[in-house]
């Protein structure tokens, strides 16, 4: 499975004839083993029960029935991962109400959760949205992109949970539950065919290595051809070139010691989806406008970009730069072992130490074009992160009081590196600088203590109370220079040095800092310039916050079968700095640390003797200083990147999600999600201001305006029925459908910036079928996802001159064989 699945990407002819060759030779051998194991079977699988299942979740840091925990949690088993295949959080949006996944231009994944995330794309950035593997943190999201495969459940946890998971969870948690090491020999292998040539092959062996000592190995690979294609020219883009492992060692070596060790890593050779050019762009997007004249330009109205096609509605149809094809190579490397240590039955101390490197490589596609009006050519990126929690958790038998205290601390480094290109934008046209390298070196540390409190007053009322302190630090070393060896294609370019040296003495000075005497700048230097002093080099700053994230609530078992809870929490992500390309020192600024204040109660139930189950909510959210990325003014670029706190906003909601089994072997799910978003507060860039010649920004307020992800309604909904197919057979047949009402890639204000920031709505229907042996050995599934091909997409946002999507996914099909032994 080695050299030639990871090396291939499926482009040529011959290379798909033998991976589908070797795909139906592996169906020959996993069906006839199938058909063996069938003559020797003596039982059947008896039939599914009308009773649904326990779900056992840890959002509490401890095992509980799902139905017993007071917060909202949505729970994923391992068996609707893979009927639903769903393989990233992405996916797991399309069954979750209220969490949004959306990528960007710099192929860093965005997490939403209730409206609440940091739309920012550098390595560097903290989400609103903590993920973590069996409890040991990804404090990165694009250290999360290949880590959902052999999964035992993933838990969402929504709404702040800054008590028990720390800082940056102020949308919430998600939780990835691995597979874990058996008692006794167990392996199994899956192998899928799909649509593009798609062969997606993993597998795990687990089982004892000596009395006290299990194991489990899983691996994934997953290779594919193009999947998008330019629309002005014979080419394609999209392959798949993705590997995982995992090897967890579960150790007990005496009674009431439980050490769990997991060594995994990834590596994502995947080409970065393109983004579509939304429309044509029109002398108004222009950031140097008509008639602008520069050292190398005139900026006429046959200006290129401005006769380039919009692409049509087709998921499939994109452009990029072909001497810049989007690629990738990103690894992660992780470590962490869980040690736990029980000093008496009720008492017992944790730790929990992670280790993690990720290193990225890619180039992208900025603008949606074959022009290179906004691409990276390069983003290097290393970061490194070093984690360790300690707690002592008091949970004795028949005791009314349960407790955790504990600490953490994190150690992250990040240090990022891009190359630019633009000589197709119009500020490149026009100065003849179309090319710089922008730089950052990011440190971050965490310091914790908390605690957590459930106390039960009587049989049926249980108070919870948790507390956290949190010392943040945070230090950024940024600049943005010449990038080495690039020749500008403009005749008689002053070359950026040159031309800054220019700009920055005969505009900047004279307007921000009369009477100062400019320093030119000097080869290897930083070009950003400071506005305050009119001084260039590095950019360098530090942040020093803390903060106190708490909770309080409590539950009430009006009967068996019903639980009331009620909650007050508040939660805070750290502040930030941006990883941007830089004219002035100004873009480099940090955000604040931003806070949620959720106050939330709901109901769950359980009904028809545990044929249906019932979960509902409602909330109100504070949302205080959000973080998000956003456009500033530059009097020469124009329209530039920074970060920026939105002060004050408030997010109301509701949800309800519903699990049924009318009959044995039919299960029904409906889950919805509504939200009402908007800023309370905030004045912010709408538009440009042009005074001889120069750039000022127009502000106004967006008060009113809805938050970023965070569609009115967002819902799914299943169907699954599994039937007898003969004594030793089973069949299944299954529906899902995934939809949301329109939403918006970025705060918007006129009526141009509202339908460029518009994600229209959409839905999307799954299928599936299959048979599988009545001993559980083995199991064929045909599935198609987005059936009907619907046109949809996931982010839309300005980029410099362009506004640009990204699609969702077209129509795909294909079948899945598993085998267990």
């Amino acid at each position: 499975m080695g050299g030639r699945l990871l090396n291939g990407a499926g482009s040529s002819l011959p290379r798909r004839r033998n991976m589908c060759l070797a795909c139906a030779g592996f169906c020959v051998v996993v069906l006839s083993n199938a058909a063996e194991s069938q003559q020797s079977a003596s039982e059947t699988k008896p039939a599914p029960g009308v009773e649904l299942e326990e779900v056992i979740v840890t959002a509490n840091k401890r095992e509980q029935r799902l139905q017993d925990v007071g917060l909202s949690v949505s729970a994923v088993s391992d068996g609707e991962l893979a009927s639903q295949r769903i393989e990233s959080v992405a996916d797991l949006a399309k069954v979750i109400p209220g969490l949004q996944a959306a990528p960007s231009v710099n192929n860093t994944p965005v997490y939403t959760l209730r409206g609440v995330g940091f739309y920012e794309t550098s390595v560097a950035a903290y989400p609103d949205v903590s993920i973590y593997l069996d409890q040991a943190p990804l404090p990165l999201s694009v250290m999360s992109r290949l880590t959902m495969f052999d999964l035992q459940r993933v838990e969402v946890l929504k709404g702040p949970q800054g008590t028990l998971f720390g800082n940056n969870a102020t949308g919430g948690a998600i939780n990835f539950v691995a597979a874990k090491p058996t008692g006794v020999f167990d392996a199994g292998a899956d192998l899928g065919f799909g649509r593009f040539n798609t062969v997606d092959a993993g597998g795990f062996l687990s089982g004892p290595i000596t009395q006290s000592l299990q194991a489990r190995l899983a691996v994934k690979v997953v290779q594919g051809g193009d999947w998008q294609y330019s629309y002005t020219r014979d080419d394609s883009l999209g392959s798949a070139r993705d590997g995982a492992f995992r090897l967890i060692l579960a150790w007990q070596p005496l009674e009431g010691l439980d050490a769990l060790f997991n060594v995994n890593g990834w590596q994502d050779r995947s080409d970065p989806q393109a983004p579509q050019l939304a429309r044509t762009p029109t002398p108004a997007d222009l950031q140097a406008p008509i008639g602008t004249v520069g050292p190398t330009g005139t900026i006429g109205p046959n200006f290129p970009l401005l006769f380039y096609p919009a692409a049509p509605h087709n998921d499939r149809a994109a452009d990029w730069s072909p001497d810049n094809r989007p690629s990738a190579d990103d690894r992660l490397t992780q470590v962490s072992a869980n040690v736990t240590y029980a000093l008496t039955p009720g008492l017992a101390v944790t730790a929990i130490s992670n280790f993690i490197h990720y290193r990225m490589q890619n180039s992208t596609e900025g603008d949606g074009t074959a022009l290179n009006d906004l691409d990276i050519t390069s983003d290097h990126a290393d970061a490194t992160t070093f984690t360790q929690e300690i707690r002592v958790a008091g949970n004795a038998s028949g005791s009314t009081l349960r407790w955790v205290l504990g600490s953490n601390y994190e150690r992250t480094t990040v240090e990022e590196s891009a190359n630019l290109i633009d000589p197709d934008a119009s500020t490149g046209a026009q100065q003849g600088f179309s090319a710089d390298s922008y730089v950052s070196d990011q440190k971050m540390s965490n310091v914790a203590a908390f605690g957590n409190l459930e106390f039960d007053v009587t049989n049926r009322l249980t108070l919870q109370t948790g507390l956290r302190y949190t010392q943040a630090d945070r230090s950024t070393s940024s600049g943005t220079y010449p990038t080495p060896g690039y020749v500008e294609p403009f005749p008689g370019s002053p070359g950026l040095l040159n031309l800054l040296n220019y700009v920055w003495a005969k505009i900047y000075t004279p307007l921000f800092c009369p009477g100062v005497t400019y320093q030119p700048l000097v080869p290897g230097e930083s070009v950003s310039i400071n506005p305050k002093t009119c001084r260039t080099g590095v950019y360098q700053a530090t942040l020093d916050q803390n903060n106190v994230s708490w909770s309080a609530g409590g539950t009430f078992k009006a009967t068996a079968d019903t639980l009331l809870y009620l909650n007050v929490a508040r939660g805070y992500k750290d502040g930030s700095f941006p990883e941007v390309s830089a004219a002035t020192t100004t873009q480099y600024g940090a955000v604040s640390q931003e806070s949620v204040l959720d106050y939330e109660a709901g109901i769950k139930l359980q009904l028809a003797g545990g044929r249906v189950t019932l979960d509902a909510d409602a909330f109100h959210y504070d949302y205080n200083d959000k973080q998000l990325r956003a456009k500033t003014v530059d009097p020469i670029f124009g329209l530039l990147d920074t970060l920026v706190n939105v002060p004050k906003s408030e997010v109301n909601g509701a949800e309800f999600e519903m699990h049924v089994r009318p009959i044995g072997g039919l299960d029904l799910r409906a889950a919805t999600t509504y939200l009402d978003s908007k800023v309370k507060e905030y004045d912010g860039t709408v538009g440009i201001d042009r005074i001889n010649g120069l750039a000022f920004p127009v502000r106004a307020s967006f008060s009113g305006v809805s938050l970023p992800f965070a569609p009115r309604f967002q819902g799914s909904a299943s169907a699954d029925y599994a039937f007898p197919a003969g004594d030793r057979h089973q069949g299944f047949v299954g529906a899902s459908v995934a939809a949301q009402s329109k939403s918006f890639g970025s705060l918007a204000l006129s009526a141009q910036d509202v339908a460029d920031s518009t994600i229209d709505a959409y839905a999307t229907v799954d299928l599936r079928a299959g048979i599988e042996s009545a001993d559980d050995k083995w199991k064929v599934m045909l599935w198609g996802t987005n059936v009907t091909d619907k046109y949809y997409w996931t982010n839309a946002l300005r980029v410099y001159d362009t506004v640009v999507r990204y699609s969702g996914r077209p129509a795909e099909y294909g079948v899945s064989i598993s085998r267990r032994w």
